[in-house]
């Protein structure tokens, strides 16, 4: 059974479909998900400064035209992952053995 509380300056929804959703110009800052499908979803456009994301999978991600301006990247499976083409593993194997010489 979905719970959706409104209170004041929080809106609380427990155990909800909100399926085909679409939400324009909405101001989400301090918004928390947890336990939250959002495959197949679509963001554009948005402000995901300060955002912190832990236990996700992004597996099949694709992030165009991002800004990663000091983004951290810490106990991540960077296997197949590429930037502009070039495979993450190559390029930390490569940098670890420039540190080794």
């Amino acid at each position: 059974m979905a719970k959706i509380k409104d209170t004041r300056d929080t809106l609380e929804v427990v155990r909800a479909v909100i399926a085909n959703a679409r939400f324009e110009d909405v101001n989400m800052s301090n918004t928390a998900f947890h336990d939250v499908n959002l495959s197949s979803g679509n963001v554009t456009a948005s402000n995901m400064s300060n955002l912190h994301i832990e236990d996700v999978n992004l597996s099949n991600t694709r992030l165009r035209n991002v800004n990663m301006a000091g983004v951290s990247i810490d106990d991540a499976n960077l296997a197949g992952m590429t930037i502009n083409g070039v495979k993450v593993t190559d390029l930390l194997e490569a940098y670890e053995a420039s540190k080794a010489t």
